[in-house]
């Protein structure tokens, strides 16, 4: 199955994204309301300086305490980030996101 195959059966694909700067607790509630468990960091909506994931929120929480929520998304999002085509296989995404 493809990506595109993949992305059809959900009813929301829109991506969503946050700029750099805005507080992780902002990003938190982002993620709550929209019942997603990833948004996209980026200042114009193009690039891609990283994302921030309930699992980076988590981290940041358990090395930094609560205090992390008042702290710019950069300090915890994930800077290397994979990236596919809509023509790549989910067999060869999950590859990728395995070997890291």
């Amino acid at each position: 199955m493809q990506v595109h195959q993949i992305l059809k059966t959900k009813q929301d694909t829109e991506v969503v994204s946050v700029p750099r700067g805005t507080l992780v607790k902002k990003a938190a509630e982002i993620l709550t309301k929209r019942r997603i468990g990833t948004v996209v960091v980026s200042d114009d909506g193009i690039g891609i300086a990283g994302i921030l994931s309930e699992r980076d929120i988590v981290r940041a929480l358990a090395q930094k305490g609560a205090g992390c929520l008042f702290s710019d998304v950069d300090m915890f999002m994930t800077k290397n980030v994979q990236t596919c085509a809509l023509s790549d296989s989910g067999d060869a995404v999950l590859t990728r996101m395995t070997l890291g």
